[in-house]
Formats: structure tokens, sequence, C-alpha cells
């Protein structure tokens, strides 16, 4: 039997309280703007304090969750500032991050990619929002993983991370009518995506990123402009 070291129970709980708000938070279960109650955390997880101020001090980290003096954590806001220089750098980024994939991808890696999507096609079917986030996240952090940099790796990741949220709202808002549309147009973009990988066609899978973070743009932006999920805040600068 494992001996399990002093403290390392309360490490693991941590960990499990950290990831699950961070997964609420990125399929905007938790929506932008709320306020992270410890008292209400140590109930629903039946912890002390302890392990919710820990995970709370990774939230903050991560850059999901901020915190003012002698005041409650909260979900970060989504400010049209934010989302703007958050499009400059993911623009920029993934196509590097696409063009060097293209050139230095193997074969088996395009294979995997391929079964990704076919998942996330099963999952645009279902309307299942959670899944589509995880596996979209999983298709794109292949294809980074392709470009064999490790830096630009790493930041396309974290890039990820924002736009999973601004994706997640999205997703929520185009449940109905809409919906057959946009999954019919998300899997179009992939299968573009993993021809251009096959080929290892350089210069056509740069105008494929732009037009995929263009179109992703337009989504953003639309939904800006209609009435978003209830509690969502998307905040113009003062």
């Amino acid at each position: 039997m494992k001996t399990v070291a002093k403290g390392e129970s309360k490490k693991v709980l941590g960990e499990d309280i950290f990831n699950t708000i961070k997964e609420e938070i990125l399929n905007a279960d938790v929506l932008p703007g709320s306020i992270l109650d410890e008292a209400k955390l140590m109930l629903r997880f039946g912890v002390s304090r302890t392990p919710i101020r820990e995970a709370i001090r990774r939230l903050i980290s991560s850059d999901l969750v901020g915190m003012e003096p002698h005041r409650s954590a909260y979900v970060k806001p989504l400010t049209i500032d934010s989302i703007s220089e958050f499009f400059e750098a993911y623009q920029l980024t993934q196509r590097m991050v696409f063009i060097l994939s293209a050139d230095r991808i193997s074969g088996e890696a395009v294979k995997a990619i391929t079964r990704v999507e076919k998942q996330i096609a099963t999952a645009c079917r279902k309307q299942d929002i959670r899944a589509i986030r995880r596996l979209n996240d999983t298709f794109y952090g292949m294809v980074a993983e392709g470009s064999s940099n490790k830096f630009l790796q790493e930041l396309y990741i974290k890039l990820r991370e924002f736009s999973s949220r601004l994706s997640a709202i999205i997703h929520k808002s185009l449940i109905g009518d809409e919906w057959d549309v946009h999954a019919e147009t998300l899997q179009r973009d992939h299968d573009k995506i993993i021809s251009a990988l096959a080929d290892k066609n350089c210069d056509a899978i740069g105008e494929i990123s732009d037009q995929d973070v263009a179109l992703f743009r337009r989504k953003v932006y639309k939904a800006l402009e209609r009435r978003v999920p209830e509690g969502a805040q998307f905040v113009s600068p003062k």
C-alpha cells in the first residue's frame, strides 16, 4: 500500500478544486464577473478555507481570476480592450504555429488530429459545449505540438485558454436555429487545416489561419451586439 506523505491529500484536494473551477470558467459555466465566495466554495467542496484560498491563488496566477484588497475574488471580466489585444496576439501566434506545423508535423500526428476532429463532429451533433471546448483545445494543441517549438507552443496554449472563454459563450448563444450552420462552418475549417497539414502546404495554411481567426473575431463581436448569456460581462473601457 502506498504511504501518503503528510500534506499530500490536501495538495491533491486543492488541485481538484483548482481544476474544477478552472474548467467551469473556461466553459462559461461560471461567467465573467462572477464572485468566488470562499464560504460557499468551502460548503460546496466540504473543505476548510486553506485549500480554497490555494485554488483561488492559482486561478489568479493563471490570469482567470482577479482580487482587490479586502474584497472577494472574481472571475475576470472580458473587456473590449482585452479582446482586441488577444486577437492581435492570437492571429500572429497561430499563423506562425500553423506554418511551422505544416512544415514539421508527422503523418501519424495528422491522422491523430483527424480522429479528434471526428470526435468534435460528434460533440457538435449532440450540442455538447463542454466536449466541444475540450476537444477543440486538444485539436489546436496537437497542431501546436506539430510545430516542434516549445516556446511557441506554450504561448499558443495560453492564448487558447482565453479563446476558450470566448468560444464557450459564443456556443451558448448559438444553441438553437444557428447551431447547424455554426457546426458545419467549424468542421469545414478544421478539414481545411487538416488538408493543409497533410499536404505540408505552408502557404495555404497561413491563409487558412488568418481566415480562421477572422471568422472567430466576427463571431465574438457579433455576440457583443446581441443579448449575451445572463451574467456574462463584456466591459467597455472607461
